[in-house]
């Protein structure tokens, strides 16, 4: 069956096919893992009942962990300010910055809570 005819063949069942135009990237997280495909061809295909689905066509694949993607995601200039800003380490700000999706002001927090934490632990131990 040609394309033609198939689409003709869904279009009687109820079903359109549109494609969506200018797509730049295509995501897909897992629990462990980002698909990245990039400049693929994205057709929306959707029912008579309102249900959409999505067909995904070429592109470039690139897998990733999610602790790569995520390290990929902190911009080293955010890593810098956190860390002069906490006076602490680039990879403690790096893990704070993850933590806190890139949040900054987050970030800061979350070291902040994590020194006083130490602190109140060693405070504890030197008394007891």
């Amino acid at each position: 069956m040609a394309n033609r005819e198939a689409l003709r063949a869904m279009k009687k069942m109820g079903i359109s096919v549109k494609e969506v135009p200018d797509v730049v990237k295509v995501t897909i997280e897992t629990e462990g893992e980002v698909i990245e495909i990039n400049e693929p061809q994205v057709l929306e295909i959707s029912g008579k009942v309102g249900e959409a689905g999505f067909q995904v066509l070429g592109g470039t694949v690139a897998r990733k962990s999610k602790e790569e993607s995520a390290q990929a995601a902190v911009p080293e200039e955010d890593v810098e300010f956190v860390a002069s800003q906490a006076g602490t380490s680039k990879e403690a700000a790096r893990e704070a910055l993850i933590r806190a999706d890139g949040d900054i002001a987050q970030a800061l927090l979350l070291l902040k809570h994590r020194k006083r934490k130490k602190g109140l632990h060693l405070r504890g131990g030197a008394v007891g």
